[in-house]
């Protein structure tokens, strides 16, 4: 049985990315941890990391402190991050394991039609958008920070280009 989930789940990631390859990003309207309404509108002009997790995931765990390093750093070169939970709308749960997990990064909160129009499996999965709201990359699972970093040096060095 758990072949068969595996081979089915294999199936569906082979199918799902070619069909985002340098698509302009779904448009989303999620409230943040403040209750503030952020739009996906809002992000074009610099490019954005979309972090999926859960509060109950095990290798978020582990990948969204990894990422705060990268949202640090790449913060000052306005690169913009978001983690996006997708299990729970408890304020006071999300912000519990930002603290004892020790991550920043700004937490939207998820939904079905977000989880629709992002084809939301299971998480950890971050999406890499570029400045004009392309996805660039897909990254299934809990990832190095270094295999990012390289991604988003590259789509900032690509943009200096496209300016000179």
């Amino acid at each position: 049985m758990k072949v068969l989930i595996k081979l089915i789940y294999f199936v569906i990631l082979v199918i799902s990315i070619p069909a985002f390859a340098e698509k302009k990003a779904p448009y989303f309207e999620l409230l943040d941890e403040f209750g503030n309404t952020i739009k996906s509108t809002s992000l074009k002009g610099y490019p954005t990391v979309l972090i999926f997790w859960g509060v109950n995931c095990h290798s978020c765990k582990k990948d969204l402190p990894a990422m705060e390093t990268l949202y640090e750093r790449f913060k000052k070169k306005n690169v913009q991050f978001f983690a996006i939970v997708m299990d729970s709308t408890d304020i006071e749960e999300i912000r519990e394991r930002k603290s004892r997990w020790k991550f920043n990064i700004p937490v939207l909160i998820g939904n079905r039609k977000i989880m629709y129009k992002y084809r939301i499996i299971g998480v950890p999965i971050t999406y890499i958008l570029d400045k004009n709201m392309k996805i660039k990359k897909v990254l299934y699972g809990a990832q190095p920070p270094e295999k990012i970093e390289k991604i988003l040096i590259k789509l900032l060095k690509e943009d200096k280009t496209a300016k000179n």
